[in-house]
């Protein structure tokens, strides 16, 4: 295991906050980027480093597609009103 690869236990807390934290919308949302809510992520209580890469392929998994895979921060649909962005 590499330093930086995620153990099952940490994917699954990573979903699940994902699930619980981000509502999905229509419309893009430019106001949160991958980065951005990676790094929300991590000042959680439950939250631990993650790269960016990482939040993404999580983000995938919880079935949000990216606005446009080609950027390095992906911006994708979810609402302002999501409990997470609070």
């Amino acid at each position: 295991m590499s330093e930086y690869e995620l153990t099952d236990i940490e994917k699954k807390a990573m979903d699940n906050w994902i699930m619980l934290n981000i509502l999905p919308q229509k419309t893009p949302n430019k106001n949160y980027t991958s980065y951005a809510l990676k790094s929300i992520f991590e000042q959680t209580p439950d939250g631990f480093f993650i790269t960016n890469k990482q939040f993404k392929e999580a983000m995938v998994r919880c079935n949000f597609s990216p606005v446009n895979k080609n950027k390095l921060n992906w911006e994708f649909r979810i609402s302002l009103k999501s409990p997470g962005l609070k």
